[in-house]
């Protein structure tokens, strides 16, 4: 899959969402090359992500399927699993960065992503959309993705309804 990776990374790059310190064009550049493989990842090719994702034992991931996993042994897996249940759709991922910050060699975004997911086994893709959180962190020169965080955008709700009961 090819063109331009959607989303307002360029205002990340410019200092123009007025979130936080501007981010300098390395991480932008990440950034950008992030939204190419969540835009991959939603057509179910996990391997531009794993490629940019940090391959140490506190690397995490609590995906928007539930559960989570940590270390490179569980995270990767996680990854292809994911993807094994999504189908080519043609779909693009549109990130709407809520804020960024950049601090020497970490940095984190906190951002909505919307696209349409096709699941495996239904007849069309449907839309979908997350608020996620990335942590990265610079690794051997260059920006890793260390920690992905994502579940489904709800609306408020009382918080009685989000309380487990004891079995």
């Amino acid at each position: 899959m090819t063109g331009k990776p959607a989303g307002k990374v360029a205002e990340i790059m410019d200092g123009a969402t007025g979130m936080g310190e501007t981010a300098d064009t390395s991480l932008g550049r990440f950034l950008l090359l992030l939204e190419e493989a969540l835009t991959r990842f939603v057509n179910g090719e996990p391997a531009l992500l794993k490629q940019i994702a940090s391959r140490r034992e506190d690397a995490t991931i609590m995906g928007a399927w539930g559960a989570y996993e940590r270390g490179w042994h569980e995270v990767g897996p996680r990854y292809e699993w994911a993807a094994s249940r999504l189908e080519e759709s043609g779909a693009r991922v549109e990130i709407e960065y809520l804020s960024s910050v950049e601090s020497g060699d970490l940095a984190y975004t906190v951002a909505i992503e919307r696209s349409e997911a096709h699941l495996a086994g239904r007849d069309q893709p449907m839309p979908m959309t997350l608020r996620v959180t990335h942590a990265f962190r610079k690794e051997e020169g260059g920006w890793k993705l260390l920690h992905r965080h994502a579940d489904p955008l709800v609306e408020k709700t009382a918080p009685a309804t989000v309380l487990q009961e004891s079995p």
